[in-house]
């Protein structure tokens, strides 16, 4: 599909192109500038400029991709976490949008599609180009989801686009080794689901799409043979007539599943498998059921028959937003190296697929964006870091430069689309936000509960009170002033706002300022180290977002974050804990003064720029007029 015929910019200086790469440390990429592997990146420095990028506050993926789309800060686009609160039922939900499942009429047919439905508001600047009739391909990118209505050009939603149960990935482990007492067995991010053989086969349940059919949660059921030679240490999967053999460590094609919801509806999905052991025990991993892009349970793309034109290209692909299964390599569901192999394999398919639509010619702006640097850093740092209390000096060996290949495969990348260009585009490298190692974690509620702002329920004594329900769960709300939920977020206990407040308004700026000098007082007694380097309050933000904006953000130092206990809610019974997860780097509460991003351009830019600043740059460059609500300024 082309837009030959659509309607040019006019003052336009050349064509543009962004490269996004979720989540680049500036320190290893000067290090490895200095040290020559960055051929391309360097001559792109040459050409142009390298700067550090200012991210957000905070600097969380979902906030700073919403900056950089909508080109406003978070309280007029209104994602601040990758959770948010509703205060008057303390429940909370995610921070950027909602998934809602298909309803059915009484004769089975669909009274109303699935749909996901976004809490970011405005106008993102290739829509505004879009507008002004530039052609836009907006590849991968994250948190833009639903897909824009673009009537010029194409775009591709990544991160936000759910698996078809609606959450953001569920894997699936199988194995004989896991209790057969429960048929499923939930852990973060997946689920167990445990074989009995009989001889060498195994049928096994695979709980898919959402039963709509029923007034409680419930999911349809696909059944697997599992066929196994244990001398052999082979496999052999067959689901719904389709069959594949398997040897250890080896990856299967897509299969395809159908799920008949009802007699007028059945939802199609894909998945792969890997075999990890097929010996003693069997292990098998299956990743998440994903739309199928022929026909996707929720769009996911604009327009809307671009996915199944990706397919005839190429062959089933991913269309999971979250495109790395980060919470099976957690769990030990996935190894190491299937997790790098499945890295070099996604990248280089969303490679192949920005280089097809640059080599098209039928656009002015295109935007590419790329997950994988943000996910290995978060999940191998700890090989790169020996202060983290995970770091092994064996496996260190192996996995301690896993960062800096994907960073190698970056530049590979961005080498191919210089060779591309045409005189007068601009190309913008970037990424949303740096990197800092994840050693110690600070439960805040617990913090709160010892400074006596939040009260458990049942508990009296400050000093010795914890709660670890999660979900702001078993808190007594009537002795409450302050309490914690997210990656960085602090709320305050507001009469008028939250459901059983006690803060009034006009205690609530001296009680920010009384809590933001305690917390940037905070000491970890076992290092002697300041937790936190600086912290925000509300008045950082402006705009007609802010009913969920935090009363307080922290801003992290080096080496600390939040717990995922303080993530949920919870307040366990010590204030600091070691990080022994391997999601071991981070980002998501760091001081945005220690975790910007980079900016690499083949033309001079203005000094000091912002993520807020790009979508302004891109307008100007193409002799767009910039909208008066953008926050940014031109870097040109």
């Amino acid at each position: 599909m082309a837009w030959s015929g659509a309607a040019q910019t006019t003052g336009q200086r050349g064509r543009v192109v962004i490269l996004g790469f979720d989540g680049v440390a500036p320190a290893i990429i000067d290090e490895m500038l200095e040290c020559g592997e960055l051929p391309n990146l360097s001559a792109l420095r040459k050409q142009g400029q390298y700067e550090r990028l200012r991210s957000t506050i905070p600097p969380q993926s979902p906030t700073a991709w919403s900056t950089f789309a909508t080109c406003t800060n978070p309280g007029a686009h209104g994602v601040f976490d990758f959770l948010r609160r509703d205060p008057k039922t303390y429940l909370p939900g995610v921070g950027f949008g909602q998934a809602h499942h298909a309803q059915l009429a009484t004769d089975g047919s669909v009274a109303k599609p699935a749909r996901f439905e976004t809490v970011r508001t405005g106008t993102p600047f290739w829509s505004t180009a879009d507008a002004h009739g530039a052609r836009c391909k907006i590849l991968s990118m994250p948190f833009c989801f639903p897909p824009d209505p673009l009537k010029h050009g194409r775009m591709f939603s990544s991160l936000g686009v759910p698996d078809i149960r609606g959450t953001t990935s569920m894997f699936f482990w199988m194995s004989d080794a896991f209790s057969s007492s429960d048929l499923q067995q939930s852990l973060s991010g997946g689920m167990r689901l445990p074989l009995t053989f009989s001889g060498s086969k195994a049928t096994v349940k695979v709980p898919g799409a959402r039963d709509i059919t029923k007034t409680r949660a419930a999911y349809m059921e696909v059944p697997i043979d599992i066929i196994v030679d244990r001398k052999a240490h082979r496999v052999t999967l067959d689901v719904q007539g389709q069959h594949a053999e398997l040897g250890v460590h080896q990856w299967s094609d897509w299969f395809v599943w159908t799920f008949p919801v009802s007699a007028q509806f059945t939802v199609q999905a894909i998945s792969r498998f890997y075999v990890l052991e097929a010996a003693e025990h069997v292990h098998v991993y299956m990743n998440c059921l994903q739309f199928h892009p022929d026909e996707p349970y929720i769009t996911f793309t604009t327009p809307k028959e671009y996915s199944r034109e990706l397919r005839e290209r190429y062959g089933l692909y991913k269309t999971i937003g979250w495109v790395f299964d980060t919470h099976a390599l957690r769990q030990d569901a996935l190894t190491e190296d299937a997790f790098l192999e499945d890295v070099e394999q996604t990248m280089s398919w969303r490679q192949r697929l920005t280089l097809d639509e640059m080599a098209q010619a039928d656009w002015d702006l295109l935007v590419s964006v790329f997950t994988a640097t943000d996910r290995v850093a978060h999940l191998f740092w700890h090989y790169r870091d020996p202060g983290h209390p995970l770091y092994d000096e064996e496996k260190a060996r192996a996995y301690g430069r896993a960062l800096e290949n994907a960073y190698v495969k970056m530049d590979t990348i961005v080498g191919e689309v210089m060779h591309r260009l045409a005189e007068k585009d601009l190309l913008l490298v970037i990424s949303d936000h740096g990197f800092n190692s994840f050693r110690r974690g600070f439960n805040v509620n617990t913090w709160l509960i010892r400074e006596g702002y939040l009260a458990v329920t049942g508990q009296s004594d400050p000093q010795s009170a914890f709660n670890e329900e999660a979900y702001l769960r078993g808190y007594d709300w009537k002795r409450t002033r302050a309490y914690a939920l997210g990656l960085g977020s602090i709320y305050l206990n507001l009469t008028g706002r939250e459901g059983q407040g006690i803060v009034s308004p006009e205690d609530a700026e001296p009680l920010m300022e009384e809590l933001r000098g305690k917390l940037k007082g905070v000491k970890d007694p076992q290092t002697q180290e300041f937790a936190i380097k600086d912290i925000y309050t509300r008045n950082v933000y402006k705009g007609a977002s802010m009913t969920h904006a935090p009363d307080l953000e922290l801003g992290y130092t080096f080496n600390y974050q939040s717990t995922k206990s303080t993530v949920k809610g919870a307040a366990p019974r010590e204030v600091f804990e070691p990080n022994m997860d391997k999601w071991s780097g981070d980002h998501v509460a760091s001081d945005v003064e220690i975790s910007s991003g980079i900016l690499f351009a083949n033309q001079k830019l203005a000094p000091d720029p912002a993520i807020i600043d790009l979508g302004s740059t891109v307008l100007d460059y193409l002799g767009i007029p910039i909208p008066d609500w953008h926050e940014g300024k031109s870097l040109v």
